[in-house]
Order: C-alpha cells, then structure tokens, then sequence
C-alpha cells in the first residue's frame, strides 16, 4: 500500500537522491575538517575537560 501512494507522488523518488548527496557531502566535510585540525590544537582540547580554570575553595571539605 505503502508503495503505491509513493508511486502516485510525482518527483518522491528525487528526495531519496538529494537526501544521500546531503549526507555525502556533509559527512565528507566534517572528514577534512577533522583531518585539517592542528596536533596542538587536538590535544589541547582533549585536556580541556580534566583542567580547571576555576579556583578551588581553601575549606572545601572532601
């Protein structure tokens, strides 16, 4: 049934097309972006999330 409304719709069959073509390019967008990011930058933000910026309290209790 399914199938059948699909078919009766003009121009469906584009969508599927242009849909993978977005996701083609988009995908391979973010693969030259990773590949063109600095070893420095990379690894400064992988550090990021274990530094803190922020100073601790002197009596803070554990």
């Amino acid at each position: 049934m399914i199938q059948n409304v699909l078919r009766h719709l003009g121009g469906i069959e584009n969508y599927g097309v242009i849909s993978l073509c977005l996701f083609g390019g988009v995908f391979c967008a973010m693969v030259v972006w990773a590949a063109a990011q600095r070893k420095s930058h990379l690894e400064r933000m992988a550090r990021m999330p274990l530094e803190s910026d922020a100073p601790k309290p002197e009596n803070q209790e554990n």
